[in-house]
């Protein structure tokens, strides 16, 4: 009898290290409440100059008739995927037409833009391409503010332009001054380098299945994470357990 409620405690408690990391995983992939500011630093990479020139752009750019840049930076997603996730969190902070929302995933080295509808017809395809691409190089060298810089200002100017205004760049972000129309990238990259003309429709379809498999990847190894650590808890539950009392059996 003793035995058969050992086992069933041992059970019991494999289960509840099961919910708690399936709750874990979960967990990530809450959406945080709209920010005060242009920013929520979850993942505490930005400085405080960087943020503060995010509001200053922000502002110049509501004067030249667009909406606002936000961002929003976490370690983790759980295993989600990153675009849906920044398009999901685009809904919950009731973001306008105008606006565009960056989504950092540090820990997954992801990111993804999520664009209002006035945004996203104001950037073309390829306008995007090429400034994820100047995003992506800071971005992998883990050069944040470089990264957000490099973004924010382009995105700015080219969303100023859309409504036939211009929109300056002078002492944000501390560089002296950022192109309006992104420049070819001059790193070879397969996913971000610039090519051909009559070549791009294709390379685009092969970026946008790249993505997606690489998003799966992710994905997949969030859940093979959970399960191993189910199963190292079951091993060592059966450890403490069984081998302890096989052994005072003896």
């Amino acid at each position: 009898m003793n035995s058969l409620f050992a086992k069933m405690g041992a059970l019991v408690l494999a289960l509840a290290l099961c919910f708690a990391a399936v709750s874990l995983a979960n967990a990530e992939t809450e959406y945080p409440p709209r920010p005060d500011r242009s920013a929520a630093d979850l993942a505490g990479v930005l400085g405080e100059k960087t943020l503060e020139d995010l509001e200053t752009l922000n502002d110049r750019l509501e004067s030249a008739g667009g909406g606002r840049i936000y961002v929003l930076t976490r370690h983790f997603l759980g295993g989600a995927d990153a675009q849906q996730y920044a398009d999901q969190v685009f809904k919950v902070w009731n973001l306008e037409k105008d606006d565009a929302l960056l989504l950092m995933v540090i820990g997954e080295e992801e990111f993804a833009l999520s664009l209002g509808a006035n945004s996203k017809n104001a950037l073309s395809a390829e306008s995007r391409n090429t400034l994820l691409g100047a995003f992506r190089n800071a971005y992998k060298a883990r050069q944040y503010d470089e990264a957000l810089a490099n973004l924010t200002v382009s995105l700015g100017q080219t969303l100023a332009k859309a409504k036939g205004n211009t929109l300056s760049d002078t002492g944000l972000f501390g560089i002296t001054a950022i192109q309006s129309t992104p420049q070819p990238q001059t790193v070879d990259d397969a996913w971000y380098g610039m090519f051909a003309r009559d070549d791009y429709d294709a390379k685009e379809n092969s970026d946008e299945v790249f993505w997606e498999d690489w998003q799966n990847t992710w994905r997949s190894e969030g859940t093979r994470t959970n399960w191993r650590s189910v199963i190292i808890w079951a091993l060592v539950i059966y450890f403490l357990f069984f081998r302890r009392k096989r052994r005072s059996r003896r």
